[in-house]
């Protein structure tokens, strides 16, 4: 047994579990599990049952659910969401249609099936679909099972259970497979960004098993705005283990773990608990606040001032930040520099050290605005995809503005001589001279430093955070 205190995933009846949503918290505060989350496959009907639960339990619920994706010949890649909004409309509709194809898919495959001699239960198949249910292959192979007439055969070929009938039948290269083709990892990701949540990949070891391999996909998922893995798994060996959570620090990506608790008869997932970290350090970043930062306040916002040195962004984020607090609202600047000397003094001027910069900042931010803050981020953010990482960690309280000045214009204004000293090559990779300052393509303000006073400038963000927050800010 793991001597972590969370389990961060589990399912249900509502997936493939066996146990209720309730029965399933239950069963964690026994095992001393103390942060969960329910991850049934394709919904999150069982969350609200489940968040109910927890404090009769006391045991802190992460809202989540887990879904299946598909990336290149791979046909079933899991994708976590943590800390989605399990109410939004848009999140939902997805998941109705993922279960829908899922459906489908099952169709067609129980056909295969009964094409190669088998009988299919109808039964229990049409009631999960009654109930709203997903349907997939551990119920399609049940349905085998089930059925008297395939008994004589099912012990004759040795296939006792779901975990033997699967690989022999229901998998790519077996009889009675189907593929499917949606959706994407990627499109998973943006699904459970677009409803607040963070998107983990789960069990990496379990899909894929050859490391480089794994560490590739890993590459590929970040840059569609992974934000973790699942590291510590209960099948996962310490190697494995631990090459996942050295890319993971690399990366600045969130580690998790689970031992994927379907109920107390599942052959392999059966005990909460049942997975090591071999002495690691766990990185579950804002998903350890559940209770306490889940859900949402929907009071505070990052307003993201983003610009190269000299553009203006640290004095319009002073005004404006003093400006807001002036009329009763909580505000803490992240301005760049002031955070490099406190959070970020281990790293360099490299791209992937600018890249984990950022996220670090943006990693505040969020705890600050989730938590009815309004946190205003001043800070170059030269690259375009780590801006948009932490759009996608926001969401709806992410406001990017675009502090607009020409590097010629900049320059002038740089009294501490650091322009020129780039061009003299005594500073590397400067933004701006001999490194990229990406513009944002779609910012919500564009604020001209160059024609437009600070104070100007200022009103401008201080007129979208009075749009934002539905409360008038006098100017």
């Amino acid at each position: 047994m793991s001597g972590a205190t969370f389990d961060l995933q589990s399912h249900s009846l509502h997936s493939d579990g066996l146990l209720p949503a309730a029965e399933v918290v239950k069963s964690a505060a026994q095992a001393g599990v103390e942060l969960l989350a329910l991850s049934d496959h394709d919904t999150v009907d069982g969350v609200d049952e489940a968040l109910k639960a927890g404090p009769e339990q006391a045991v802190a619920i992460v809202p989540a659910t887990e879904i299946s994706a598909v990336e290149g010949g791979y046909e079933d890649l899991h994708v976590l969401g943590y800390g989605i909004d399990h109410h939004d409309p848009v999140l939902l509709e997805r998941l109705r249609d993922a279960r829908a194809d899922r459906e489908r898919r099952a169709e067609r495959m129980g056909e295969k099936l009964n094409e190669l001699g088998y009988e299919v239960d109808p039964a229990p198949i049409e009631k999960r679909k009654a109930e709203g249910k997903p349907v997939g292959r551990p119920h399609l192979a049940a349905a085998v099972l089930q059925h008297p007439a395939n008994k004589e055969r099912l012990e004759k070929e040795g296939y006792t259970d779901v975990s033997t009938f699967i690989p022999a039948y229901l998998i790519p290269g077996t009889p009675a497979y189907m593929p499917r083709n949606r959706p994407t990892v990627q499109e998973a990701i943006r699904w459970i960004h677009d409803a607040g949540g963070l998107a983990i990949w789960a069990h990496p070891f379990w899909d894929v098993k050859d490391p480089d391999e794994v560490l590739q996909k890993i590459d590929v998922f970040r840059a569609a705005g992974l934000d973790g893995v699942e590291v510590f798994y209960a099948t996962h060996t310490e190697e494995q283990t631990r090459l996942l959570a050295e890319r993971c620090a690399e990366l600045g990506l969130l580690t998790t773990g689970s031992s994927d608790f379907h109920g107390p008869e599942h052959k392999l997932f059966k005990s909460f608990r049942d997975f090591e970290t071999y002495g690691l350090q766990p990185n579950l970043g804002p998903i350890a606040d559940a209770g306490t930062t889940f859900p949402d306040s929907g009071k505070g916002m990052c307003v993201w001032l983003t610009g190269l040195s000299g553009a203006g962004k640290s004095t319009v984020g002073h005004l404006v930040a003093s400006r807001l607090r002036e009329h009763g609202h909580k505000v803490e600047l992240l301005d760049g520099d002031v955070v490099r000397r406190n959070l970020c003094s281990d790293l360099g001027f490299s791209a992937d050290d600018r890249d984990v910069n950022v996220r670090r900042i943006a990693f505040v931010a969020d705890l600050l605005s989730r938590n009815g803050v309004i946190a205003i981020v001043s800070a170059i953010s030269p690259y375009r995809r780590t801006r948009d990482e932490a759009r996608a960690l926001m969401n709806s309280r992410f406001v990017e503005v675009y502090v607009k000045a020409s590097v010629s214009a900049c320059e002038k204004r740089d009294v501490k001589g650091l322009y020129e000293k780039a061009r003299m090559g005594e500073i590397d990779r400067f933004t701006g001279v001999s490194d990229p300052y990406e513009e944002p393509l779609e910012p919500e303000v564009v604020l001209d430093t160059e024609r437009d006073a600070p104070q100007q400038s200022a009103a401008e963000v201080i007129a979208l955070v009075e749009e934002r927050l539905g409360a008038a800010v006098p100017a």
